[in-house]
């Protein structure tokens, strides 16, 4: 008979239609929702990178003017003449053409020197610049509103709103100046000139930039941002605003909300490195909102329309199939009740594969299922008539089953089988059989019989994986015990009897730990019962106690094993006896302990002999100056006086770097990190030597390349190390021989800097050793001189910066010592 679903044509005409509707909307409304967050995270990453570019080209600009203003106040301080000085200003102005001026202004106010003639000899109101920075260091004003600093005078003239420049200030002391009297260099930053890049970068008359001070006052912005340079505004600096954000310590991030306009905007901050200034870049919502309705319009109405047309079409087509499915139900329905009936005995007989069987009184088959007898090859129609006990081999406790029962009302029985099969294998039956009355003397039994073959092997092989597993716990050398859920004793080894000193038949069943002391016991239970709640494993290490006073330490593991509902049944423990090591353990503490001690009273030692050996040294130096200058006429005593002078300086020098070897070992003097670029430092330090270089008539050539090389570093201290080692490349070199000073970036990016020298070159196995302090290379130890505290001092200062230091001998003779150090990012603040 056809079989026909019980879900009706109409039904699915008309699901199908509604279906197909809403997963068109739902697809549309996806789509629509994607469409929005992508516009969104679009319009955020583009002010995102906006942000970031254009700081870094404020902070370009910042960083030329400083590092400008650094070697103008160089030369005024060295005492350059007026007109080299004019002639450096000009130089600047020419080259920095973001600048409007440069100049130098006195404590007075008076400008001394100035790019700009206009502003050569006017005079200011010198507050009017902002707070000055004392010499040798740099600041930022605020906006001030003139176009030079002729403005700023007595007589200063009125200038548009949002006309202005931003100073950048560096206090400078002129020689033959009173050390009150500092004078200053100004650099005169044009923010039209910041704003003209901010525009080009924009490139849309939607986005907004400005560069802004953490008082909320505008430097520089562009013309969509709705407000002049020298404005501020007070809705910047609440806390989930940006400004707000930076003064709150965050150097980076976005916002949603008003900024420099007052309606809502999509914007990105970023704080000007090392400055207190931020960039801000914004990009209205509303232009987000208006290209995401272009795609509602576009996309979302005709979906709909199509989704209502689907509905209608599902809707009628399901009312033209609801009469015909009315009849085919009702057809089904009867016709699936026949084969039902039909099917439903020989489906339960069929489906056991157990034997099922109905006999007579005397025990011979009349019934037997069709399933069992496909199983096990049997003929149905030869079984029938046959005694029962013939499909088992004549097992006599099968024939027991139906004998008579005496006068007595039959009773269900049972037996068990065993049989071998014509191909030599063993199975075993569990027969059950139940009396039938038929009538007052007709008895029939119906029963079955169970292949329980495999439960009886399974049973076998339990009892063989249990006797292994007691052979495994008898023979193994550690102490093992198992416990129940109630934690008392299953059964214990050898090896724990041994140990603990009691016996297996007086343990089995007592409490696990009943025998330790009370705090002992405790600590046990509590792991044994959240071992036993959560199953697994668990190791620990405990202390035991024996009963004559024994402390060992125990390494103690635990796991648990599953009874038949798979739930733990109980604990395997297993421990270690691991006394010996730790006491070992312990011995190694206390010897590295008194080694730390005795190395930091060392180093406490070296400072307190150094620091106080610095004080006779000073007068010994002062003497034998003294010395030699009275002596100038008498050459034998003036040579003398040079040998102790010559003598002091060099044990001054020992002591120097003891107290320098010191301060770094105990952390004494911890490091201040700024972000630097190498190559002027390395120029200074090389330029401070020349007078070694021409004494030995040394050749130093230096390849420093032409790229930054930016590492965090405290800069006396990098000096320090750049100085030992061309020191002691100079001190190891031949007269008149060359030494290379080679810096740049390795295949990691990190900063490699290599001093090579052409000397006599480092024996292989001490090429670590003369990184240690007083060890010198016994190729040098005797020519050379030294205290051998100078390589070990670069390399407690190259760990001390993160970086690494090593040496290496050169082909052809000479040794090489490469230095290198992490290389800065340029986005990391100086510290």
């Amino acid at each position: 008979m056809p079989h026909r679903s019980r879900w009706r044509p109409s039904l699915i005409t008309a699901a199908a239609g509604v279906l197909l509707a809403l997963v068109l909307l739902g697809a549309t409304v996806y789509s629509l929702w994607r469409e929005h967050r992508e516009l969104t995270a679009d319009a955020t990453d583009r002010v995102v990178l906006l942000a970031r570019v254009l700081e870094d080209h404020a902070s370009r600009s910042f960083d030329a003017a400083q590092i400008a203003l650094a070697g103008l106040a160089d030369a005024a301080e060295r005492g350059a003449p007026p007109d080299v000085l004019q002639a450096l200003l000009d130089q600047t102005q020419a080259s920095l053409p973001f600048l409007r001026g440069v100049a130098l202004v006195n404590d007075a106010g008076l400008v001394l020197a100035a790019a700009d003639p206009a502003d050569r000899g006017a005079r200011i109101d010198p507050t009017s610049l902002g707070a000055w920075p004392v010499p040798g260091r740099d600041s930022i004003g605020g906006f001030v509103p003139a176009r030079s600093l002729a403005g700023l005078g007595p007589d200063r003239a009125a200038v548009p709103a949002g006309v202005g420049f931003i100073p950048v200030l560096r206090g400078v002391h002129l020689p033959g100046a009173a050390a009150d009297r500092p004078a200053l260099l100004v650099a005169l930053i044009n923010p039209d000139a910041l704003a003209n890049f901010q525009q080009m970068a924009l490139n849309d008359a939607q986005a907004a930039a400005a560069l802004v001070a953490l008082d909320g006052r505008l430097l520089a912005a562009t013309s969509g941002a709705e407000a002049l340079p020298g404005q501020r505004l007070e809705r910047l600096l609440s806390p989930t605003a940006p400004v707000g954000r930076v003064r709150g310590g965050s150097e980076y991030g976005g916002w949603s909300g008003p900024g420099l306009r007052e309606d809502e905007q999509i914007g990105a901050y970023r704080a000007l490195r090392a400055r207190p200034l931020a960039m801000l870049v914004e990009l209205p919502q509303e232009e987000v909102q208006h290209q995401w309705f272009l795609s509602v319009r576009d996309l979302g109405l005709p979906a709909f329309v199509i989704a209502m047309a689907l509905v209608a079409l599902s809707m009628v087509g399901a009312a033209a199939l609801r009469a015909r499915e009315r009849a085919a139900l009702a057809l089904d329905q009867a016709q699936r009740q026949i084969v039902e009936r039909e099917h439903e005995l020989s489906a339960i007989f069929g489906s056991v594969q157990d034997l099922l069987f109905r006999t007579d009184a005397r025990g011979h088959v009349t019934f037997i299922n069709e399933g069992y007898a496909q199983q096990w090859g049997h003929d149905v129609q030869r079984v029938l008539g046959r005694p029962l006990q013939d499909l088992f081999g004549g097992a006599p406790s099968v024939a027991a089953l139906f004998e008579p029962s005496h006068g007595a009302v039959p009773q269900p029985r049972q037996a068990h089988a065993d049989w071998m099969s014509p191909e030599g294998r063993a199975f075993s039956f569990e027969i059950h059989v139940v009396p039938l009355r038929r009538g007052p003397d007709q008895l029939e039994w119906v029963g079955s019989a169970a292949d329980v073959s495999s439960l009886m092997q399974a049973q076998a092989e339990l009892s063989a994986q249990l006797g292994l597993a007691r052979s495994l716990l008898a023979s193994s050398p550690l102490p093992m015990s198992v416990l129940d859920r109630e934690n008392r004793y299953v059964d214990v080894n050898r090896a724990w009897e041994q140990f603990t000193g009691r016996s297996r038949g007086d343990v089995l069943g007592r409490r696990a730990a009943s025998y330790l002391r009370a705090e002992e016991a405790a600590a046990h239970d509590a792991r044994d019962a959240a071992l036993l709640a959560n199953g697994g494993e668990l190791s620990y290490e405990a202390v035991w106690h024996a009963a004559d006073g024994r402390r060992r330490d125990l390494f103690i593991s635990k796991a648990t094993f599953p009874d038949a509902q798979g739930r733990p049944a109980g604990i395997v423990v297993c421990f270690m006896d691991i006394s010996d090591f730790r006491e070992a353990e312990r011995a190694t503490r206390a010897a590295r302990d008194a080694a730390v001690e005795s190395s930091r009273a060392k180093s406490d030692f070296i400072a307190n002999v150094s620091h106080e050996l610095r004080t006779p040294l000073q007068s010994i130096l002062g003497f034998s100056e003294l010395g030699t200058l009275r002596s100038r006429h008498d050459p034998r005593l003036a040579e003398m006086f040079a040998d102790v002078h010559r003598a002091g300086q060099r044990m001054l020098s020992l002591v120097n770097d003891l107290l320098d070897l010191s301060k770094i070992e105990r952390g004494a003097e911890p490091l201040t990190l700024q972000r630097l670029d190498l190559r002027p430092l390395a120029i200074e330090v090389t330029h401070e030597l020349s007078p070694l270089l021409a004494a030995r008539r040394l050749e130093l050539e230096a390849n420093l390349g032409d790229g930054l090389l930016l590492v965090m570093a405290d800069p006396p201290r990098l000096q320090q190390l750049v100085r030992n080692l061309l020191a002691n490349a100079i001190r190891f070199s031949p007269e008149g021989g060359r030494i290379e000073l080679v810096a740049g970036l390795d295949e990691r990016g990190d900063v490699r800097i290599e001093v090579a020298d052409r000397g006599p070159g480092i024996p292989p196995d001490e090429l670590e050793s003369i990184f240690e302090a007083f060890v010198q290379s016994s190729a040098t130890r005797s020519a050379a001189g030294g205290t051998g505290l100078g390589l070990a001092i670069c390399r407690r200062l190259a760990r001390a910066h993160g970086g690494r230091i090593w040496a290496a001998n050169r082909v052809g003779g000479g040794a090489v010592i490469t230095l290198v150090l992490p290389a800065a990012q340029l986005d990391e603040l100086a510290a």
